[in-house]
């Protein structure tokens, strides 16, 4: 369990500031992070729902990534770093694995808090994979549902807005 969060916190900090590539892995690393922590259905349907979710939204969303991705932004990983560390000591009472989880979710928040839309769309999907976690580790069948269905608004959102943002058309001409 504290690999597979280590390693899911390790890539969330990676991943901020970029714009998505690592979303396929950072989903295989969610679900192995998830499974760790619960059994049965809810292992097996929050796996099959990490890994296919992101593997979709990175092949829709590589159309819009630039060439080479930009640099890693410093603000939002000092503010997560903050904030994990203030969930820490806050949160001892609740035990390790919802404390972990919840710092998942903080990590893609803090990331959909800075940058280009792309890279804040990609913070937000982190975001919601984080929900997907929290939901595994609390055996929570109606956050499970939640979490899906801000993906389903993400996915909408995206696919109506992504598309028609100022930057998209500033780098066409």
């Amino acid at each position: 369990m504290i690999v597979g969060f280590g390693l899911l916190l390790l890539l969330a900090l990676a991943g901020l500031g970029k714009d998505g590539r690592g979303l396929p892995l950072y989903g295989a690393v969610c679900a192995f992070a998830g499974a760790t922590v619960c059994s049965g259905l809810m292992a097996l349907l929050t796996s099959v729902a990490l890994i296919g979710l992101n593997g979709l939204a990175w092949a829709w969303l590589r159309r819009f990534a630039a060439e080479a991705p930009d640099r890693a932004a410093v603000l939002p990983v000092v503010g997560t770093l903050v904030l994990l560390l203030a969930l820490g000591l806050s949160g001892a009472g609740l035990g390790l694995a919802p404390v972990l989880g919840a710092g998942a979710v903080l990590a893609g928040l803090c990331g959909a808090a800075w940058g280009a839309p792309l890279v804040q769309f990609t913070g937000l999907l982190r975001a919601a994979d984080g929900l997907i976690v929290v939901s595994c580790v609390l055996h929570s069948w109606p956050l499970f549902m939640a979490a899906l269905s801000l993906w389903g608004v993400l996915a909408a959102l995206g696919v109506t807005l992504l598309p028609r943002l100022a930057w998209r058309r500033v780098e066409e001409v």
